[in-house]
């Protein structure tokens, strides 16, 4: 900690890691050129992506796609612009958040930086799935508030999402 010029404490802890990672992963009982397309395809995502009612394309496709993701955070709607920042067809799909709403007003900016990324990697017959979110907080308190609070919220999605891609494929939990 240090002192700031209006003699409040600011938290300066180099030791503390600026990046929130959260990672969650399972095995499913399909091969990853047929587990692609739920991934790659912003509809078929929306159907075991917890996160997300709905995904429309706003523009292009694979690397640089841009679309927006709609769902709820809360007890809110949420809209969130992203763009695709890493594209390996059968293997990832990792994406950006640009601008984030809830009820349709911006949302304040808890991180400087969101990155989702989904991996598909073979798995004897099947595929090792992994969700991985990255968030760089706006600030100390807002990393705060990140842990205690947005990072509960982001592992429960993941858990949900790779339940319900699990249960769409005929897999249990392995």
């Amino acid at each position: 900690r240090r002192r700031s010029s209006c003699g409040s404490s600011v938290w300066n802890n180099p030791s503390e890691p600026l990046m929130i990672e959260i990672v969650r992963e399972r095995h499913v009982d399909l091969p990853p050129d047929r587990g692609w397309p739920l991934v790659e395809d912003p509809e078929k995502l929306s159907e075991w992506f917890t996160a997300a009612e709905r995904i429309d394309v706003l523009k292009g496709s694979g690397l640089g796609r841009r679309q927006r993701l709609y769902g709820r955070w809360g007890r809110k709607r949420a809209e969130i612009d992203q763009v695709v920042t890493e594209y390996v067809p059968g293997k990832v799909l990792a994406w950006r958040h640009e601008a984030e709403r809830l009820d349709g007003k911006p949302a304040p900016e808890f991180a400087r930086e969101t990155v989702f990324v989904i991996r598909l990697q073979p798995e004897g017959a099947g595929t090792r799935v992994r969700l991985e979110s990255r968030q760089e907080p706006a600030g100390p308190v807002r990393g705060l508030m990140i842990r205690l609070f947005g990072k509960r919220e982001v592992a429960g999605h993941m858990d949900r999402s790779l339940a319900s891609l699990a249960a769409r494929v005929g897999e249990r939990r392995a």
